[in-house]
């Protein structure tokens, strides 16, 4: 529809530059009255048709295809009667060489109008019937050459013309068929890439986010933070006494503790830029770019909160009766004397140190360049 709509908006104008073109051409052989009303009622036409495919342009894309086709149906065969009385108008005042240049014109009208309106059976033949009989007409009540070239000329419209049309038409709806198809498979595809790739990204038992996954948010995170000097902050989380858990309950119950606090991570109040990993086995992570040690204490005390709020029964705990977790926190501001293994080094420091003095507590990395 819109590529109709495109081809008749571009016809218009060439329409009215033609129609101007023939009352130059033969303007001396016909009443200066005749030829100027014929011309203006002509260009009146094409404005009224322009400022219609204007106002219909705004809502083009709710209109459905069946109006659109009847009003340029309706368009094009008031044009297509005004060009037949212009050509019934003329012929019989020209002389016989200017009849064959009439005659090539309104053939030229007639060819080109017939591609412009491919899309639109109904409009091509509004367009063809008025104009092609009214030269057929004038054809055929003249000399004997003029009667073969009506008979040439109504082959060429009534049987060459539509039989390539056709074809053409066909071979439009091939392509546009085609052109869908492709359109679903690449969406199919595009579909199924991004699956793949939010499956490579997220962990396949709690959700979140996978090592693979957090290691190339902290190498984007790193050059940020190092570009805007600001701090990088990495939370180390690991369940206390997950495998006594996992022993005593068994691992059906442990693959459950693990996604419940993944939910926790994950849902925790935190920045869009924050992440939330599985480090491996029972430890996490959250990554928190531009976030000072005193933010990154806060958020893991939250997280600590929510965890215990789960009350998860733990009764091969040494620290509690519910499941608890050890916290290692590590900030850096980046720089090239430090590097994201230290970061990583820091935090995990941190997180044994927390678990050395008992479990179920938050520890902070002693570092030169804390922020």
């Amino acid at each position: 529809m819109t590529q109709l709509y495109t081809h008749v908006s571009f016809s218009l104008p060439c329409l009215g530059l033609l129609a101007v073109g023939w009352s130059v051409l033969f303007h001396r052989y016909l009443p200066i009255g005749e030829a100027l009303g014929w011309l203006g009622g002509m260009m009146v036409l094409l404005s009224l048709r322009v400022c219609h495919l204007r106002w219909r342009q705004r809502g083009l894309a709710e209109l459905p295809l069946m109006v659109l086709e009847r009003e340029l149906f309706i368009g094009v065969t008031i044009s297509s009667i005004a060009w037949a009385l212009g050509v019934l108008l003329y012929m019989e005042h020209l002389p016989d060489a200017y009849r064959a240049a009439m005659i090539m014109l309104t053939t030229l009208i007639l060819t080109g109008s017939a591609i412009m309106l491919l899309g639109s059976r109904r409009a091509l033949y509004g367009s063809l019937l008025p104009l092609g009989f009214a030269m057929l007409f004038e054809l055929a009540g003249g000399n004997d050459q003029e009667q073969v070239v009506d008979l040439m000329l109504a082959a060429y419209l009534f049987i060459f013309l539509p039989s390539l049309l056709r074809h053409l038409r066909r071979e439009q709806i091939a392509s546009l068929h085609h052109q869908f198809a492709n359109a679903e498979l690449v969406a199919e595809l595009r579909q199924v890439s991004d699956q793949l790739r939010s499956a490579s990204r997220r962990d396949g038992l709690t959700g979140i986010a996978n090592r693979a996954h957090l290691d190339d948010c902290l190498a984007r995170a790193w050059r940020r933070c190092h570009r805007a000097r600001t701090p990088l902050s990495l939370v180390l989380v690991d369940v206390d006494y997950f495998k006594q858990f996992n022993d005593f309950y068994g691992h059906l119950p442990g693959d459950e503790c693990l996604q419940q606090i993944a939910m926790v991570l994950a849902e925790v109040e935190r920045r869009e830029d924050d992440l939330a990993a599985r480090y491996g086995g029972e430890e996490f992570a959250l990554l928190l770019p531009c976030t000072s040690v005193q933010g990154a204490l806060q958020l893991a005390d939250k997280v600590r909160v929510a965890l215990k709020a789960l009350a998860i029964p733990h009764h091969k705990s040494l620290v509690s009766s519910k499941v608890t977790c050890s916290f290692g926190v590590a900030t850096l501001v980046p720089d090239s004397t430090t590097s994201i293994a230290e970061l990583i080094q820091k935090a995990d420091a941190a997180l044994y140190q927390a678990k050395h003095n008992g479990r179920d507590r938050i520890e902070v990395a002693l570092m030169g360049k804390a922020a």
